[in-house]
């Protein structure tokens, strides 16, 4: 099956670790950096749009994609299906993430926008399955004193097949700080640093 059949599944096996929502700073550690940006889709994805079915789903796979973005995160800018970190942000809504230092690239990023399981036979079963695949790779400027960085609104509009027609990395600093300072009150504001489209190149730096 697909790289995104059960996300969750994988995680909890050990082959895929997902970084979700930061609520507290002390969790970070030195080997890792908070990363805040937002990712937006215009038109935005709209509830009734995303379709997942996957049968009896025991580890809730589902919240993993109804909402949210998939980012698959390597140290190389290479492409690649999957790797061994996935980041899990919410869509349209500032997000608060655990970036490993040596995985600041982005290698696959996609909205799952259909994804179902049907049986064809008592053992077999095959998966259809739909994306909004963003650009890749993407880099994050995540420098060695680093604590938290602030990356943009990453803006991707899509047409009514879903295909990314544009791409662009908004400066929404101010907003994005009274969101962390909400969260986070009394820390240490991030450095901006936004997005960037990279190239094999830049893994040498």
């Amino acid at each position: 099956m697909r790289r995104l059949l059960a996300i969750a599944v994988l995680a909890l096996a050990g082959c895929v670790s997902v970084s979700e929502d930061v609520n507290s700073l002390s969790g970070i550690g030195g080997d890792a950096v908070l990363v805040v940006g937002k990712i937006e889709i215009v038109p935005p994805v709209r509830a009734d749009e995303q379709k997942y079915r996957a049968g009896w789903d025991p580890f809730d796979t589902k919240r993993h994609f109804v909402g949210r973005a998939v980012m698959f995160m390597a140290a190389r800018p290479e492409s690649a299906e999957r790797t061994g970190l996935a980041l899990n942000p919410p869509l349209e809504q500032t997000y608060f993430l655990k970036v490993p230092r040596s995985e600041r690239f982005m290698v696959k990023g996609s909205v799952v926008m259909e994804h179902s399981v049907r049986a064809v036979s008592r053992r077999q079963s095959v998966v259809d399955q739909s994306e909004l695949l963003f650009p890749a790779p993407i880099e994050f400027d995540i420098r060695p004193g680093d604590a938290a960085v602030y990356v943009g609104t990453l803006r991707l509009h899509r047409d009514e097949f879903h295909e990314v027609t544009q791409a662009e990395v908004r400066d929404d600093y101010a907003q994005a700080m009274a969101d962390f300072r909400t969260r986070f009150p009394g820390a240490p504001l991030p450095r901006k640093a936004l997005l960037r489209r990279a190239t094999v190149a830049a893994a040498a730096r």
